[in-house]
């Protein structure tokens, strides 16, 4: 499981800079940007799935929190593409998807930065 750990952190960071010529709100993501976000993204989530699967023991509440947060994100982004809602109103859910993902990815760094200091007062 650590090993799946590991390999979701670069997996999320990857995903979203391939989103960053996506990032103003008057922008839409098209084009090799958009292919290569999908790329990782659905290696991104298909990993995820194995880990929410078995879940690690000991992991922190931030952590949990900023991985549910980031799960939230890829909920929001299926909701437009199996057409429950209406075109004008996907694109809402989209940015949802952005800023939920955007969020649990600060609040994963901010755990691991709270993590670190603990284990460095520790020593």
């Amino acid at each position: 499981m650590t090993y799946l750990r590991r390999l979701l952190v670069p997996l999320l960071i990857l995903a979203m800079l391939s989103a960053i010529p996506g990032i103003p709100l008057s922008e839409d993501l098209r084009g090799y940007p958009l292919v290569i976000h999908l790329a990782v993204g659905t290696v991104f989530a298909g990993v995820l799935a194995v880990f929410l699967i078995q879940p690690p023991q000991g992991m922190r509440r931030l952590a949990t929190l900023s991985w549910l947060l980031i799960s939230l994100g890829l909920v929001a982004l299926v909701v437009p593409m199996l057409g429950w809602v209406a075109a004008e109103s996907g694109h809402l859910w989209l940015e949802t998807h952005g800023w939920l993902s955007i969020g649990g990815l600060g609040l994963l760094g901010l755990s691991a930065s709270i993590q670190r200091r603990a284990a460095t007062d520790q020593s």
